[in-house]
């Protein structure tokens, strides 16, 4: 009797530990930031850069806009037949409709438009040449043998088609 009420009181505070030690006010922070306030702020950036660019209109991004609009632009080069080969292909800025769908949806967690992070980048992507069916059928069921090497990505079924139809579009773009 006396080994039941000390195993599950063991159990317990194991269980109270774990908990305790994966809440950190760093973790909760950093979750927030990704799925909570932090992507409500990124999304409504970019909704007013997109509102802006409707009525051209030119905004200053905050610093949480610059993953949005992410350029890379050549350095200047005083003799251009030396800096030609070394230059990195321009990368192209992602609208802001885009963007504000791929925070709404928390695309950005896994994907970047031009690095890996979890999943491949929207760049590599586009070289596998996918219709914009396919993509949207990639999303609500993804096929992990399309990306070995990577983790497999969970179904995002709850993402209207329309939304995956315009971010699709503009990763043939690419």
């Amino acid at each position: 009797m006396a080994l039941k009420k000390c195993t599950s009181l063991a159990i317990i505070a194991i269980a109270a530990s774990i908990w305790i030690g994966c809440s950190s006010k760093e973790d909760k922070a950093k979750y927030d930031n990704f799925y909570g306030s932090g992507s409500k702020a990124r999304e409504e950036t970019a909704l007013t850069v997109l509102q802006a660019e409707k009525r051209n209109t030119p905004v200053q991004s905050s610093t949480e806009a610059k993953p949005a609009t992410d350029t890379a632009a050549p350095a200047p080069a005083t003799d251009s037949t030396a800096a030609a080969p070394a230059a990195k292909p321009a990368r192209k800025a992602v609208p802001a409709e885009v963007s504000a769908l791929l925070n709404k949806h928390a695309c950005l967690a896994c994907h970047n438009p031009y690095d890996k992070v979890i999943g491949p980048a929207y760049a590599e992507v586009s070289k596998k040449k996918y219709s914009v069916d396919q993509i949207v059928e990639l999303v609500h069921a993804p096929k992990p043998e399309h990306w070995p090497g990577y983790p497999p990505m969970a179904p995002m079924a709850h993402v209207p088609k329309a939304d995956i139809v315009v971010i699709a579009t503009w990763i043939n773009s690419l």
